[in-house]
């Protein structure tokens, strides 16, 4: 048999001839069609284990809000939880604290379940209880949701109420509501804002004051909102004590400099240290020197610059307090404070740390600033050996003072902050607080 004859049939026998053209295309047809069913479904299905993974791992799906009539901005601080996780905290703070009610009972929430792409469900997780905390004047509230059982993995719609408007907006006159997308009328008539969280899902943070048989308004403000703040003030004194620590070596080596520095035979006797510098010392060593990695920086003053604080803070920490150890019995700490910050009030920090009276003395008993002009070059290497130690006086007391008045009293500021919560603290946890819809 030829080649073409074999060919003719082959082509006869799979329909490949012209007479079959019809049934190729179906079949054809059938196999794209197959082809893209196949396509269809595998990227249904990788859809909804991303959907699902995104559920499982994702606690928090609105990081900030916008009240709906008051228009008051705020953010979500995160979605807490205990072990069980049958517990979870929402804690959130306003921008403006001055602005909302302090009053917990000025507040209520609703509650019912969301899909993923936060439409509305039926709540999936039974016995579940509400109270709301408002913590001090802080501007932080939180909402506590206690279940019976573990929190399924679902999110959840948290609407909070405010039914106390301090403040006034065009929305309020007009009735309009920028929060108003799922189509709910309440926006309009009442000052609310949403949240969407998911307590059952891996990404809630853990709070340990959860775990405790009672919880702690002030214990759980420390945690989620004073901590990081503390931590950050005690790397910047850190970071200053080690500043510091330099600014002494200097001065002990332009000290010397003065004894070897001569024009002519003359030099420099060394002047009378400063009242802010005089006797202080650093001791212990940074993190960098330590294996560790612990700083063990101590400053050891002799005097305290105007306004400023002397305290031990490493050997604290702003929960257990530093106000109570270190105002003067009889006193108030509001007294205290308000004392210290009227000790800086019309004072010129620079001539109040004596530096611009140093008398320059030359070993012929006559002065280098005032009976030689600072333009004589032949007294230069004389100059220079002054301004540098006079700069180097300078740079300690101005370090010295953020240390001991501004970085010092910003632990003192959150120690204040920690007092309002634990005198002011308001809880909600009556029955009218939440409402389920199931």
């Amino acid at each position: 048999m030829s080649i073409k004859d074999r060919l003719t049939k082959f082509t006869k026998r799979f329909k490949l001839d012209s007479h079959h053209a019809i049934e190729r295309f179906g079949l054809f047809f059938g196999v794209l069609s197959l082809a893209g069913l196949l396509v269809l479904t595998t990227s249904g299905a990788s859809a909804f284990v991303a959907g699902r993974a995104q559920l499982a791992d994702t606690a928090l799906w609105t990081p900030s809000f916008t009240t709906s009539k008051t228009q008051l901005k705020g953010n979500v601080d995160g979605v807490y939880t205990n072990q069980p996780k049958n517990k979870t905290l929402v804690m959130m703070h306003f921008d403006d604290r001055a602005k909302i009610s302090y009053n917990a009972s000025d507040y209520q929430a609703f509650l019912l379940g969301s899909n993923e792409q936060l439409k509305s469900e039926k709540l999936a997780t039974p016995g579940v209880s509400g109270s709301f905390y408002v913590f001090g004047s802080t501007g932080y509230v939180g909402v506590l949701l206690e279940a019976k059982q573990p929190f399924e993995q679902q999110v959840l719609n948290l609407t909070l109420r405010a039914k106390a408007e301090l403040t006034f907006s065009q929305q309020q006159a007009t009735g309009a509501s920028t929060e108003d997308v799922v189509g709910d009328a309440s926006f309009a008539k009442f000052d609310q804002w949403r949240v969407f969280i998911n307590p059952g899902a891996t990404g809630t943070k853990p709070l340990a004051t959860l775990d405790a048989g009672n919880f702690d308004p002030a214990r759980a403000f420390y945690e989620i909102a004073l901590k990081n703040k503390e931590n950050a003030a005690r790397t910047a004194l850190d970071t200053k004590l080690a500043e510091m620590r330099t600014n002494l070596t200097q001065i002990s080596s332009y000290t010397d400099d003065l004894a070897t520095t001569k024009v002519d035979g003359l030099f420099l006797h060394p002047p009378t240290v400063p009242t802010t510098v005089a006797g202080d010392e650093i001791s212990g060593h940074s993190a960098a020197e330590t294996t560790d990695k612990t700083s063990t920086l101590t400053l050891n003053a002799k005097s305290v610059v105007r306004g400023g604080f002397n305290f031990d803070w490493r050997s604290g920490n702003v929960y257990d307090g530093y106000l109570d150890g270190i105002v003067p019995k009889g006193k108030s700490y509001i007294e205290f404070l308000q004392a210290k910050a009227a000790e800086t009030q019309g004072t010129d920090a620079s001539a109040s740390n004596g530096i611009s009276d140093i008398q320059w003395t030359l070993s012929n008993g006559k002065s280098l600033t005032q009976d030689y002009r600072t333009s004589d070059v032949t007294m230069r290497p004389l100059t220079t050996a002054m301004n540098n130690l006079s700069q180097a006086y300078q740079d300690y007391s101005t370090n010295k003072a953020q240390y001991q008045g501004t970085l010092l009293l910003e632990l003192l500021k959150l120690d204040v902050d920690l007092k309002d919560v634990r005198s002011n603290s308001t809880t909600n946890t009556g029955e009218g607080f939440l409402t389920i819809y199931r």
